[in-house]
């Protein structure tokens, strides 16, 4: 449907009908809190290494979609007050 621990995900839950979302969330390098599954970044994302080394700056300008599927190029990595 989407790709995981996106807002489009998200929303595509909700829009189906889900009463709640399950997220997974990890530190930056200064302490900002993202979603994002793995501690890496190499699965998910169009980068490589530890969520942990890298700013909340950078990992925000990850492409978080695409690994998923072209239609979603461009999805990023939702920092936690994406949600507030």
């Amino acid at each position: 449907v989407a790709p995981e621990n996106t807002l489009a995900a998200f929303r595509a839950g909700l829009e189906a009908g889900a009463d709640g979302v399950e997220l997974d969330v990890h530190l930056t390098a200064d302490q900002h809190v993202v979603v994002i599954h793995d501690h890496t970044q190499d699965r998910t994302t169009n980068a490589s290494g530890l969520v942990c080394e890298q700013p909340l700056q950078v990992v925000k300008e990850l492409d978080a979609g695409s690994w998923f599927s072209q239609d979603f190029a461009g999805e990023r990595v939702p920092a936690s007050n994406s949600f507030t």
